[in-house]
């Protein structure tokens, strides 16, 4: 796999080629564009720390697109470690949702990426302060499902989504939405206290997308919590 970087104008795209063709439906998925034989995704050149941001994108890419696809372990409790230090030490609040607030609870999955929720208030200290490891830089999404989103990769994905819409609430409240943001609920884990949705609405969430093997674990987890 090759990664390169193009400019166009104010935008910069970062670009995947010479990628075996069983990464193309995962390319696709993290909304990379396909351009002839290479895979790519813009961002403004104005975000910040963008250089350090390209530098890391080169070194740990690869590796996190093999770890999406599942051909390689994804270290995901040293990744959510690594962050849960940084943002605690810091004092930034935040929130985990998707199948590692799940997995903290004691539910037996294999997540492919790190799920975490920030206040929008919060996206310059957090660019600043996962520096280091940010390999898609946070950007406005400018009306997508969340105000502001960008990856960092501390051993495996850690997606970075501020201020959830109102859109992750319709039809039904899901888990990573400001109905789940106004409910959270704080479990131990490895001396955190990590905030994270009501189990049960994790597990309509995944019983509406058809993830019955994830609800049957949540399920379990939640026997043993009544």
């Amino acid at each position: 796999m090759i990664i390169d970087f193009t400019g166009e104008g104010d935008r910069v795209k970062f670009v995947v080629r010479e990628y075996g063709s069983e990464y193309g439906p995962v390319l696709r998925g993290l909304f990379y564009a396909k351009e002839g034989e290479s895979y790519t995704k813009a961002f403004p050149t104005d975000v910040r720390n963008l250089e350090r941001v390209k530098a890391n994108y080169v070194a740990r890419a690869e590796e996190m697109f093999a770890q999406v696809c599942g051909f390689k372990p994804t270290p995901w409790e040293d990744a959510l470690l690594d962050i849960a230090r940084r943002l605690d030490g810091a004092e930034v609040w935040w929130w985990l949702t998707g199948s590692c607030a799940a997995c903290v609870r004691g539910a037996l999955l294999s997540p492919h990426d790190v799920d975490v929720m920030l206040d929008a208030q919060d996206v310059d200290r957090v660019s600043d302060l996962l520096a280091d490891v940010i390999i898609e830089p946070i950007i406005d999404t400018r009306g997508w499902v969340t105000s502001h989103f960008g990856v960092a990769f501390p051993g495996a994905r850690v997606d970075l989504a501020f201020d959830p819409q109102d859109a992750l609430d319709r039809p039904e409240p899901g888990d990573s939405g400001p109905y789940a943001r106004a409910h959270l609920e704080e479990v131990d884990w490895r001396g955190h206290r990590i905030k994270v949705p009501p189990l049960e609405l994790q597990i309509a969430n995944n019983r509406r997308r058809g993830r019955m093997d994830r609800v049957a674990e949540m399920e379990r987890v939640l026997a043993g919590r009544l």
